[in-house]
């Protein structure tokens, strides 16, 4: 054997020289791998780490996003550009089941395209706004998550006739803020009673705890929503006096899934999106031309929202000639209860009974809102109805009400029951055959749909209202609405804990111990040849 010092000398340059190619060989093998790696599609290369699939989105999402045939952007802001890895990972799947999705980040706190189009500062952080051609929207990031009250659970627990079921439901932010304002109070006394102190002044939003994760049916219901070619929408007719809906009055609507638009007959027609017509408390008579407009889209299977003043009834026939499509007829004069149990302070400030018959009033008269209507005219219902019309009164007097003329001086009827709020069908065959529905409902009150009006009845009267037009008139609800709810072990969006550490122990303890080992085992026989 050669133990020359030559020799080992070029022994130990050709070992050198391999070590140092094989170390460039890999080293570009690693460098293409990284890119090739790079280039495959994060289904292939980033796993849900939370074991739960609150990064993955379902098959009815990607039948609908790859179907998509128009650009859509999700601007997702996030401040500083600092990313929560788990939402991003989910808005790359949007990303690879269609062409037509895009993602951009953007920062809220600079001045950008973005920016400049919308008010960012109403919006949380990792918000969304989802653009399409057609229109936008934005999913805030505290509606992807559903709340549970536990004090609305324990209240309910003990008085479930005092509490709505659903009470108890996970919710949305929006939902849960209205459910807080309009239940708080009971449910603080409620607890009251159970515990025996007095807990009328808790916060009860102290209460409130993250359970469930909607993320992926938030986004995909916009997404759905901005391609859809026409959206139901009502629309507030204008050129009718400075009486309008007070801003709480639509946004309670907006909050329901109503954007209230403006409509001047004078000047366009009747959008083919239209659901229905508002005409909030006119001060004026329909002209001839916005009387053939409104009965036109009321025999196509339109609705009509209107709610009038005793002042204004008694002159305007071309009005009635519209609510006599439904047998529906003003009576002249004020309606004055002769029932102290109906009426509010004032016997010309109607406390009514409310039907259990139509779907708009029942829920909400079952769980006791009690309605208030000053100044209220009565509603005439004809005792022969026009064919496949149907009128059921919404709000009635006492047996003991009466009319009485405008400066209250002469009664004009004898006391009986008085309808002073109706909603009235027809069923109407259109041209292609179409079985469609047109409806009218008519509050007798311009009074009662005021600020001052709901500050008295807590509400209760927007709400009556709101829930009218939403039976009425078809609200957009995507189909997507009720995609993957993960339920969340404990606050917002986060890892399972578990497979952190599974994925820490396996890559930077297991893996790098195995080859270390392996290393030694192989020095260790060369050694002994």
């Amino acid at each position: 054997m050669n133990h020359s010092p030559l020799f080992r000398m070029k022994r130990s340059v050709k070992i050198g020289t391999f070590v140092f190619v094989a170390g460039v060989i890999l080293l570009a093998l690693l460098i293409v791998a990284n890119f090739l790696v790079s280039a495959l599609p994060a289904k292939l290369t980033r796993f849900d780490a939370s074991g739960r699939g609150l990064t993955e989105i379902s098959d009815e999402t990607q039948r609908m996003v790859s179907g998509m045939t128009e650009d859509v952007t999700i601007y997702w802001l996030c401040e500083n550009g600092a990313v929560d890895t788990q939402t991003r990972l989910l808005l790359s799947r949007y990303e690879e089941a269609g062409e037509h999705i895009r993602v951009e980040i953007v920062d809220p706190t600079k001045d950008t395209e973005v920016s400049r189009r919308y008010d960012l500062s109403t919006m949380s952080a990792y918000s969304f706004i989802v653009e399409s051609a057609r229109r936008f929207t934005v999913v805030d990031n505290l509606d992807t998550y559903l709340y549970t009250n536990y004090a609305f659970e324990e209240a309910y627990k003990y008085y479930p006739n005092y509490l709505p079921a659903d009470i108890v439901k996970p919710m949305s932010a929006t939902v849960l803020q209205s459910a807080l304002s309009q239940y708080g109070p009971t449910v603080l006394t409620i607890l009251s009673m159970v515990y025996g102190k007095d807990m009328t002044g808790e916060d009860i939003s102290q209460f409130n705890a993250v359970t469930a994760y909607c993320g992926e049916a938030r986004l995909t219901s916009a997404l759905d929503y901005v391609t859809r070619e026409y959206i139901p929408h009502p629309y507030l007719l204008t050129g009718f006096g400075d009486s309008m809906p007070s801003d709480s009055l639509i946004t309670l609507l907006y909050s329901l899934g109503m954007d209230l638009g403006t409509l001047d007959l004078s000047k366009s027609e009747i959008p083919v999106d239209a659901n229905c017509l508002v005409l909030f408390n006119p001060s004026r008579d329909l002209t001839v031309q916005e009387v053939a407009a409104i009965a036109e889209y009321l025999n196509g299977g339109g609705t009509l929202m209107l709610n009038t003043s005793p002042e204004l009834v008694e002159s305007c026939p071309n009005l009635a000639s519209v609510t006599a499509m439904f047998g529906l007829t003003p009576a002249p004069g004020l309606v004055q209860e002769g029932d102290q149990s109906y009426v509010s302070g004032s016997q010309y400030t109607l406390m009514p009974t409310v039907t259990t018959k139509h779907s708009s009033a029942s829920y909400l008269s079952s769980n006791g809102y009690k309605p208030q209507m000053p100044n209220s005219h009565a509603i005439t219902v004809a005792a022969t109805l026009p064919a496949d019309v149907t009128a059921i009164p919404l709000f009635t007097t006492s047996d003991k009400a009466t009319r009485v003329s405008l400066d209250k001086s002469q009664a004009l009827n004898t006391a009986g029951i008085l309808d002073v709020a109706v909603a009235a069908s027809k069923n109407i065959t259109t041209e292609d055959g179409t079985v469609k529905t047109a409806a009218i409902t008519w509050y007798a009150s311009a009074d009662a749909l005021t600020d001052d009006t709901a500050e008295d009845t807590s509400g209760v009267n927007y709400y009556y209202y709101a829930a009218t037009m939403s039976v009425m008139g078809e609200i957009f609800t995507s189909p997507y609405e009720e995609l993957s709810t993960v339920a969340l072990q404990s606050g917002y969006l986060e890892a399972d804990q578990t497979a952190q550490i599974i994925c820490l122990v396996g890559g930077v303890i297991l893996v790098p111990v195995a080859l270390l080992t392996t290393g030694i085992v192989i020095w260790i026989r060369r050694k002994r040849r």
